[in-house]
């Protein structure tokens, strides 16, 4: 019923009754967190689709999963746009948590939650028999100029395989069109792209080992990191954050059983050199897409909006 419920908020479902989820008591207070009865929590407004600006608003999966965490915190949520310094904001003490941040960095100067949402540069198709294409069958790949996706794919498959285009709309037009049968993006950014595009793609496997997404919060502040932690788990373990997924990406993402490339396998078994390589992925990948991904996020939003 919970979800339900929130499929009908997050779709902007209309009813006569309109649903009104019970108040909360809220399970920290000041000085905890910084004002009584609210949640600051800091995101990055220019990282579609994570957060962004739409009309003014902002709008986004780190966002929607923000706002499930508040409520299921019994607070209200304060959103403050920190930039690219989430680790600054949260130090002067502008914001509780912080949003978007690499799960097991471990040069964070921040407490960092299990990751909430999961990401690796993956390799995308439309055809259902498709599959992670072998090293040495030598296949062609688009993928996104000067990002971290087009240097795996030249790296794994050779430069040959690596077909570079400008941005990863026009990779997915390709690939919706048959004029390649491979993309590879970050799969986040990827997934977003392709669905805001109606373009029926998948992933068919990972190049990376599988980082995530995670909420960062003081070191020092362990009464927030339990009750963030205790959120999250609820509102991942009841379904919201697949809802919020499927809001944003077409489906709820799971890379845990999908194929790894030979290299994706073997950074498995190591720990801090893959985990910075997840992370230079993802911050590539995003950057050199933002124009595209804000456009697409206000044509996502208003479809949202109007479905019902």
């Amino acid at each position: 019923m919970l979800v339900c419920a929130l499929c009908m908020v997050l779709c902007g479902c209309q009813s006569q009754s309109s649903y009104e989820p019970t108040k909360k008591s809220a399970t920290v207070t000041v000085p905890t967190i910084g004002q009584d009865g609210k949640l600051r929590v800091g995101v990055n407004s220019s990282n579609a689709p994570f957060s962004t600006q739409v009309s003014g608003k902002l709008v986004g999966i780190d966002v929607d999963i923000a706002a499930a965490l508040a409520t299921e915190m019994g607070l209200e949520l304060e959103l403050v746009d920190v930039g690219n310094d989430a680790e600054g904001a949260l130090e002067d003490g502008s914001v509780d948590i912080i949003m978007n941040q690499e799960a097991g960095d471990t040069s964070s100067t921040a407490w960092l939650s299990d990751a909430y949402l999961p990401t690796a540069v993956s390799v995308f198709s439309t055809s259902s028999s498709s599959s992670l294409p072998s090293e040495d069958s030598k296949p062609t790949i688009e993928a996104q100029s000067s990002s971290m996706s087009a240097w795996e794919v030249a790296n794994q498959f050779g430069d040959t395989s690596l077909s570079s285009v400008s941005d990863l709309k026009t990779a997915f037009s390709d690939l919706s069109s048959g004029k390649t049968t491979y993309v590879a993006a970050d799969a986040v950014i990827g997934s977003y792209v392709a669905y805001t595009s109606s373009v029926d793609a998948k992933i068919v496997g990972v190049l990376q080992k599988v980082g995530g997404y995670s909420i960062g919060i003081s070191t020092s502040n362990t009464e927030l990191q339990n009750a963030v932690a205790t959120a999250l788990k609820t509102i991942s373990s009841n379904g919201t954050i697949s809802v919020i997924e499927s809001k944003w990406l077409g489906t709820s993402l799971d890379l845990s059983s999908v194929d790894q490339s030979a290299a994706a396998r073997k950074s498995s078994g190591s720990s801090s050199s893959s985990s910075t390589t997840s992370s230079t992925a993802t911050q590539e990948d995003k950057s050199a897409g933002d124009s595209v991904q804000a456009d697409d996020a206000s044509s996502s939003q208003e479809a949202t909006d109007s479905a019902a």
